[in-house]
């Protein structure tokens, strides 16, 4: 078969990009990370993430916790599945749980990307057995990453590929990172040997941390750490979004209408707004405003913007201190 030009193999050992980074080894059981908690929306029922599914099935099923339900992708060969893990984790294995006939997968590989449209990066290729339960899990050397494309190559015999499961062993950066900014790093390894592994986790189980410091901390870290979770029961930033997007056509010296982004409710921070002319390989920061909680959500407008020059722009908002966090890019036409 002739290899695909925009899948990358891991063991190549070509240059990456930044956003994906190979930490310590991770092939075998002691090594793994816990399984991490999934959420619906890591993908979608669109063709941009799946391949052809079948009317009465959903690729969301993949992510959900009930051993009745499962993905019936259409083809015997070739199906395929992209996850948007919405920001960054570090995944060292994957759970495949497929149904028990012959639709069940067999031969796939595990790619990933640091954006939706790839480039791909080959982590491992796997082979899964039919058994009862028809449970499979497969370890590699963790990589961080946001994006992830699950290929199966074929399956046992049958007319479809059906799959009741797919999960992932990782950890969430955002925890790594508050862990770091508290000076709480060591804790790491305690806090994954317990099945903590992201924020939510943490959070939902900090009252018995606190309670159990001794098991989970060194007893100088204790209070530094009662402030960490305070912190976690602070509005944080999530996400952000358009609330009034400005318009996509524009006349050049001219104000735009005032456009407007919401974020979490209660959350706070500072932002900037990014403009990318389309001849220019970087973005630009043009105006840094602050997050205001209001009813319901966190806002920033932005009043009497104005182009310069014409031409074909693009432009966001980007979180400060979390950059992973911002709105789509909305291109403008700006005429003269």
């Amino acid at each position: 078969a002739r290899a695909d030009p925009n899948i990358e193999d891991r063991n190549q050992r070509k240059p990456l990009d930044e956003a994906i980074l190979a930490n310590k080894p991770g092939n075998d059981a002691s090594s793994m990370f816990p399984l991490l908690r999934s959420h619906s929306n890591w993908t979608l029922d669109s063709e941009k993430y799946r391949s052809p599914t079948a009317e009465n099935s959903s690729v969301q099923n993949l992510l959900d916790i009930s051993p009745e339900t499962y993905w019936t992708c259409l083809l015997a060969r070739n199906g395929w599945v992209v996850f948007d893990l919405k920001h960054e984790y570090s995944i060292n294995g994957i759970r495949i749980i497929g149904c028990e006939n012959q639709s069940a997968p067999r031969n796939g590989r595990i790619d990933v990307s640091n954006s939706f449209n790839g480039h791909w990066l080959k982590i491992i290729d796997f082979i899964c057995v039919l058994s009862q339960g028809n449970k499979n899990d497969f370890y590699f050397p963790s990589v961080k990453t946001r994006f992830i494309r699950v290929h199966i190559l074929d399956n046992h015999g049958g007319i479809d590929i059906r799959i009741k499961v797919i999960g992932f062993f990782g950890v969430d950066m955002s925890l790594v990172d508050l862990l770091r900014q508290y000076g709480l790093e060591n804790s790491l390894n305690t806090l994954l040997a317990n099945g903590i592994n992201d924020l939510e986790t943490l959070d939902e189980q900090r009252d018995a941390i606190l309670n159990s410091s001794d098991k989970y901390l060194d007893v100088n870290d204790h209070f530094q750490f009662i402030r960490f979770v305070e912190a976690l029961r602070s509005p944080r930033l999530t996400f952000l979004k358009w609330s009034k997007p400005p318009k996509t056509t524009a006349i050049a010296g001219e104000k735009l209408k005032t456009f407007s982004v919401i974020g979490d409710e209660g959350a706070t921070g500072r932002v900037k707004l990014e403009e990318k002319h389309e001849n220019s390989p970087q973005a630009t920061t043009i105006l840094k405003r602050d997050l205001e909680p209001i009813q319901g959500h966190s806002l920033v407008a932005f009043r009497d913007y104005t182009f310069k020059y014409p031409g074909r722009y693009k432009i966001r908002v980007i979180s400060l201190e979390s950059p992973d966090i911002h709105t789509p890019w909305q291109e403008i036409v700006v005429g003269k």
